[in-house]
């Protein structure tokens, strides 16, 4: 059309394939719960290091990318803030020349000579996705558990044999992780604990982000814009969409508050009663007025009774 050549683009008419996007599985809190229990290991690096890293994709509502890149000079132990701005990704070295337009901020060493594919550190593809957030005590506890496991080993294998750039969530050695091995590492986890209600073929490591998403939704009663800033997401609508499904048993408690309060009552809703308060707490009640005490009182006391008539003219002049 630029060129003239046609005068119409045909692809304007074409009727588009619908898409229908599958609902991803997620842990429910209790499966996930078990799970970080399975992996509080600090004796076993690669475990507790999995640990870590499920923690920050539960507590801080991260993508894998995003737990990969994570650097401890991002972290500020006494704010308990952890700020995002980079994620961990594999490129085609044939794209070497145009990554300055990826916002690349490292690239990291090859093992081998002539492979095909780069690590590299990069911005993430949105503005949305840089965000502070806030870690739960628990979790900046473990991480500095983690840092003192890292400590050590950069001691044990010397500068020869740690790699140090700095990453939380590493290899043994200080070489990066990537999410395709967060994933598979979290698989043989989930394999490995052997759990019944845990169906290991349709949970990957992603999953642990529904999951934040879900129970934060509950926490929060609902508040899509705070729960939208810790995920990153770019509108309200993507946490709606995508993680409306974990709400499931809000919903079915809404359905029984339903029937109990409105069919069983022919349709009066009558407010939640307060719970009682226990007498230990409740707060001493005033003391009462007396009127023929008070009148005694100042009848036995013409001084006392001079003063209250004192004080009633003042009141009234």
């Amino acid at each position: 059309m630029k060129w003239e050549y046609i005068a119409k683009n045909p692809f304007l008419n074409a009727t588009l394939p619908e898409h229908k996007e599958k609902k991803r599985s997620a842990l429910t809190p209790e499966q996930l719960f078990k799970v970080l229990d399975f992996t509080d290991r600090p004796e076993i690096y690669d475990y507790y290091m999995m640990h870590c890293a499920i923690q920050l994709a539960f507590a801080c509502s991260m993508r894998g990318g995003e737990v990969g890149g994570v650097q401890w000079d991002r972290i500020n132990f006494a704010e308990r803030t952890l700020y995002i701005d980079r994620v961990i990704d594999r490129v085609d070295r044939k794209l070497a020349d145009t990554l300055a337009k990826m916002d690349v901020m490292y690239r990291f060493p090859n093992l081998y000579p002539g492979t095909r594919t780069m690590i590299v550190l990069k911005q993430p593809k949105t503005e949305g996705s840089i965000r502070n957030v806030y870690i739960p005590e628990t979790v900046i506890q473990k991480l500095q558990t983690l840092r003192k496991l890292q400590d050590k080993l950069k001691v044990e294998l010397g500068d020869d044999g740690y790699m140090d750039y700095g990453l939380v969530i590493c290899q043994a050695n200080g070489r990066p992780i990537m999410t395709e091995h967060l994933n598979k590492r979290f698989k043989d986890i989930l394999t490995a604990m052997n759990d019944p209600e845990i169906d290991v073929s349709d949970i990957v490591f992603h999953s642990i982000r529904h999951t934040s998403a879900g129970v934060k939704l509950r926490l929060s009663n609902g508040d899509l814009k705070a729960v939208q800033g810790d995920g990153g997401w770019s509108t309200p609508d993507m946490v709606t969409k995508r993680y409306a499904h974990i709400l499931d048993e809000d919903r079915r408690s809404i359905a029984s508050q339903m029937e109990e309060r409105f069919y069983h009552n022919a349709g009066n809703i009558d407010p939640i009663e307060p719970k009682p308060v226990p007498e230990e707490n409740k707060a001493p009640a005033a003391p009462t007025l007396d009127a023929n005490a008070l009148a005694s009182l100042l009848t036995s006391n013409p001084e006392l009774l001079a003063e209250v008539l004192k004080s009633v003219q003042l009141a009234n002049s």
